[in-house]
């Protein structure tokens, strides 16, 4: 099982167990040598694998998972396809690995294709549901990383995609100037009739102006990027 770490310096590998635990560079930035600051949860959390001390790790990961650090879900779906501190759960684990690759974390794919072939399509829709609602309300709260990351959604994890809602929100995020929405809608226009294009354009104006999502994103402060 491999995990995601993130330090500042380097890649690297330990054994932790039967585990192999890869570390990942993402910015963290260590406290200064005498610092009275807290630890950083994620690294209490890497600590706890380290330490073998399965729990407490999945007790760290599972808050870190529910504010959306994708690294932190990756990490739980780990411990809970391994059974780990908590135990073994494949439709979580599914769930938290979709959130991870919706969150950009390359290896959750694989970890998601895996677990994926383990459940039943009903229990799959049932997962997806969980996310889609997820997604809405991260969307409905003006969070704008949520944006290509609902398209993504529609694209890729429904068991049917829907890409007219995948090419409404990617209008959206286009609007708002979200990195890759252009090219993304622009790429998914091409695979839909025009009358669809066409209606999908007008669904995009309406909430873009009846939810004032130029102010409700803007508020973020994370629209632009």
């Amino acid at each position: 099982m491999t995990f995601f770490f993130r330090l500042p310096i380097c890649f690297c590998r330990i054994a932790t167990g039967s585990f192999c635990a890869l570390l990942l560079i993402t910015g963290t930035v260590l406290a200064a040598e005498g610092s009275d600051a807290s630890p950083d949860p994620f690294d209490a959390a890497v600590d706890a694998v380290k330490a073998e001390e399965f729990g407490l790790a999945n007790d760290l990961f599972f808050a870190l998972a529910e504010q959306d650090d994708h690294d932190a879900q990756f990490n739980l779906a780990i411990l809970l396809e391994a059974g780990k501190g908590t135990p073994q759960n494949y439709s979580l684990a599914l769930e938290w690995a979709w959130l991870a690759q919706l969150g950009g974390v390359t290896r959750a794919q694989a970890l998601a294709d895996r677990l994926a072939e383990k459940l039943l399509p009903a229990t799959k829709d049932m997962i997806a549901s969980r996310i889609d609602s997820r997604l809405q309300d991260r969307l409905s709260k003006g969070d704008s990383a949520a944006i290509m990351q609902y398209v993504a959604f529609n694209q890729t994890i429904l068991a049917r995609p829907d890409l007219e809602t995948a090419y409404i929100w990617t209008l959206i995020g286009a609007a708002l100037n979200i990195a890759h929405a252009a090219t993304t809608r622009n790429d998914i226009e091409g695979t839909l009739e025009p009358r669809v294009i066409l209606a999908a354009q007008d669904t995009a104006r309406m909430m873009f102006l009846d939810q004032d999502m130029a102010l409700l994103f803007a508020e973020t402060g994370v629209a632009s990027r």
